[in-house]
């Protein structure tokens, strides 16, 4: 390589791109091969539950490892980079290149931590975009990253990250009524989602921000060798069918079913796993029953889901949420931890914020 190639490759620079976490209404649940999924999961990607990750490189010399600082809401954390180095290590074979830099990230959340609202999918998915990005930068390329490849490398990460680097409706995992589908990356399903679905309001009842008792990689272990496991596939892959039927005729009743079934199977799942466990929380319960009350009771479509974790999300359309969220707060804001609601909506995707470098 000549000095003028080496000295055209930046120096150092720095990247930020915010991405959304995204609710699963077909659970993930169990994987296989290489965080691959056992089972589709069909998500809906969000406005305001987002990361904001700036990575800052730096060229080293000697093909010494790639060092890394990470902070979190403005605290360095160490204990977080024994995720982001088996990251890195798995995206090496992609971004040769990694290996020379030293990386400083920081990294904020618009929601609680660790509280069952996919941080690690708004959390891995803006990482990988930012290497993605700065890869692109070191060849000289446009930092908007292939999505496609964004996806497969955030799947690394965390599996539900795979859905994040898409805005609305995506589905995750091999479906054979879906010919593009793949457990490798996420495909967007916007396409075929009926306007009824495409104007979806969110609102996050934080329930609890303790963090969870058992955390999803051990959730997922555990079902490897749970004796529902067969029966978990044949329901998720049939639900997907479902779902993206009522999504594409813009059905809520089939949809509201079809959601509400997939949220109590998922922390059924973790109950009846060997060991078992439970992250429902008593105000959880009351929630979901005051909801199913107020819904049989004004005929609102309005449904609840989980993640794994206490916190709820409930489902509706913008053109109802004026009365749906009077209601919400005068009802189930009392049940919140500190009364605090997060009032999200469906989003558009993750979103580059800027993007420097030099080859000084």
């Amino acid at each position: 390589m000549s000095s003028n190639q080496i000295n055209a490759i930046p120096s150092k620079g720095k990247v930020t791109w915010i991405a959304p976490s995204n609710i699963a209404i077909v659970k993930y649940w169990g994987k296989q091969a290489l965080q691959e999924p056992i089972n589709p999961s069909l998500s809906l990607t969000l406005n305001n539950a987002k990361t904001t990750t700036t990575v800052e490189f730096e060229r080293i010399s000697n093909n010494k490892s790639a060092q890394i600082k990470l902070w979190f809401n403005g605290a360095e954390k160490p204990e977080f980079l024994p995720k982001i180095n088996r990251f890195i290590e798995q995206l090496t074979p992609f971004f040769p290149s990694i290996k020379n830099y030293y990386f400083t990230i920081h990294t904020s959340n618009s929601f609680p931590h660790s509280a069952g609202i996919a941080s690690s999918a708004s959390s891995m998915s803006a990482f990988a975009l930012c290497l993605l990005s700065i890869s692109n930068i070191i060849k000289g390329e446009s930092p908007y990253p292939d999505l496609k490849t964004a996806s497969t490398l955030a799947r690394l990460g965390s599996g539900s990250a795979c859905r994040s680097v898409f805005g609305g409706w995506n589905l995750w995992g091999e479906h054979t009524q879906i010919a593009e589908s793949s457990n490798a990356y996420a495909i967007n399903l916007n396409h075929q989602i009926h306007s009824n679905f495409m104007d979806v309001k969110d609102a996050i009842l934080i329930i609890s921000s303790d963090e969870k008792s058992v955390g999803s990689s051990a959730g997922h272990e555990l079902m490897t060798n749970h004796w529902f496991k067969q029966s978990r596939i044949d329901m998720a892959i049939e639900n997907t069918s479902n779902l993206i039927n009522a999504l594409s005729v813009g059905d809520w009743e089939q949809f509201i079913a079809i959601t509400e079934h997939e949220a109590l199977t998922l922390h059924g799942l973790m109950m009846s796993s060997n060991p078992g466990y439970l992250l429902l929380k008593p105000n959880t319960l009351l929630a979901i029953e005051a909801i199913r009350r107020y819904r049989l009771e004004t005929g609102a479509n309005i449904a609840f889901t989980l993640d794994a974790g206490p916190n709820l999300h409930i489902l509706y359309p913008n053109k109802e949420s004026e009365k749906i969220e009077v209601w919400i707060n005068s009802h189930l804001r009392p049940l919140c931890e500190n009364q605090f609601i997060l009032f999200d909506s469906q989003g558009n995707g993750p979103e580059l914020i800027n993007y420097s470098h030099n080859n000084q």
